[in-house]
């Protein structure tokens, strides 16, 4: 038995020993867009952003409302600012999306200049369709010139169903201007 301990650890080392470190360093320097969670601190690089997703709040499981994570609203002088909400369930409460207008809405008349509103939210690769019909209500609701983006999981593009994946594919908001 501790023959075999012996032979396993240097089977390990000798495995470890031929990996090498990727040469290739994610360099700030050359992008221009950001994502921001709350509690990071911002780098020099966003001087120079043209947009930053700033996460404004959460949809959380436990009360399917929407939860400020700001102590007020920001006023950002970007090109493009995307107002991120981090979602847990997608069984909201009747008036979320209600919620999440209205913070927009605030953050407009903060003088942001809004391209629109991502959700974050990790949705299961088989249950794309119903992720969809999801966006879809909420995409309704949206002012017609506010864009609507969604964060994806690698998985989707392997393993998703081509229809499923096609359904995500919104058409433009048909609410008021």
């Amino acid at each position: 038995m501790r023959l075999l301990q012996l032979w396993m650890l240097a089977l390990g080392l000798a495995l470890a020993s031929c990996s090498s470190k990727p040469t290739y360093r994610v360099d700030a320097a050359t992008y221009d867009a950001f994502w921001l969670w709350a509690g990071v601190p911002p780098q020099p690089g966003l001087k120079r952003a043209k947009t930053i997703y700033l996460l404004a709040g959460e949809v959380r499981r436990d009360s399917g409302r929407f939860i400020s994570l700001r102590p007020g609203i920001p006023h950002l002088s970007v090109p493009e600012l995307w107002l991120v909400v981090r979602v847990d369930t997608l069984d909201w409460k009747a008036d979320t999306s209600g919620e999440i207008l209205a913070e927009f809405n605030k953050w407009q008349a903060a003088g942001n200049r809004l391209a629109g509103v991502q959700i974050d939210f990790d949705a299961r690769t088989r249950h794309l369709d119903r992720y969809a019909s999801f966006l879809r209500a909420f995409r309704a609701r949206l002012p017609q010139r506010t864009r609507l983006s969604v964060t994806g999981l690698l998985d989707w593009s392997a393993n998703g169903d081509p229809a499923a994946l096609q359904s995500l594919d919104l058409p433009p908001a048909s609410g008021p201007g």
